[in-house]
């Protein structure tokens, strides 16, 4: 399936993206495989919302010392004109054509913990192509299993949270959100959701005791949130995960009560 219309994208992120591109290819040349936009910003259909604009680059391989400072310098230089923050990743050609999550291409270290997911998301059309190949292309189909693998991995990203008691704003919006859209992607197999989308979703199929937190969390989402929301989000942010870890079930053996991991650990 195609991705989304550049054209369509709102214009701070298409002057974003656009410098990004060409300031990236003028350093890879056809070491750029393919660079592609995603993540809500791409989502059209969504009410405006504040967030990184999530790249994803495929190239060759693992470039030099000097250029992988020359592309740092590049991200630097576009997030600071045009006001934004990147969430970027580069992976090599080779990595992107399997299953398993690849390493960032020059960030040691780096996995991406969410490869299944983003690639079903593409597939299904939610990116827009800034360059070069298109998902299809390059991606394999990923399988039930490892979207269940990645969405227990999300749902234990936020339950440290919930275990060191960071209840802050922003990670509480995420809970409720990627929370629902996690509901819905066992309801349904279907991962290729926005959180926007997912927030409405629940609002129809979850329980009505969650309604005035979710209704807190899309308004948090669009930065709407009053004191009120947020103290709401705070209180009933464990309480939902738990709902949530309710009906998905660990993926591995870890201890019942072993410490949740970070993504990417």
């Amino acid at each position: 399936m195609s991705g989304g219309s550049f054209n369509e994208l709102p214009a701070h992120a298409r002057s974003a993206w656009s410098d990004l591109r060409d300031r990236v290819r003028s350093v890879l040349g056809d070491d750029l495989v393919a660079m592609w936009a995603y993540g809500g910003t791409t989502s059209l259909g969504d009410p405006a919302h504040k967030g990184d604009l999530d790249t994803y680059s495929i190239v060759r391989g693992r470039p030099d010392d000097a250029t992988v400072r020359r592309i740092d310098e590049i991200h630097a230089a576009t997030a600071a004109a045009h006001e934004i923050d990147w969430d970027a990743w580069y992976v090599a050609v080779d990595a992107a054509g399997r299953p398993d999550p690849p390493s960032h291409a020059w960030r040691d270290g780096s996995r991406d913990t969410s490869w299944a997911i983003n690639r079903a998301h593409w597939l299904a059309g939610r990116y827009v192509k800034l360059h070069g190949l298109e998902p299809a292309e390059i991606v394999l189909a990923p399988t039930w299993d490892e979207l269940l693998a990645e969405l227990d991995r999300e749902l234990e990203h936020v339950e440290r949270h919930v275990v060191e008691g960071d209840t802050d704003p922003y990670e509480a919006t995420y809970a409720f959100l990627n929370g629902s859209r996690i509901l819905h992607a066992l309801e349904t197999r279907n991962v290729a959701l926005s959180k926007a989308a997912a927030g409405a979703w629940a609002l129809e199929h979850l329980p009505e005791r969650w309604h005035a937190a979710l209704q807190a969390a899309n308004r948090a989402y669009t930065g709407r949130a009053t004191a009120a929301d947020e103290e709401m989000l705070a209180a009933e942010m464990a309480p939902f995960v738990a709902f949530v870890r309710e009906h998905l079930a660990r993926t591995d053996e870890r201890p019942e009560d072993a410490m949740p991991r970070w993504s990417g650990s």
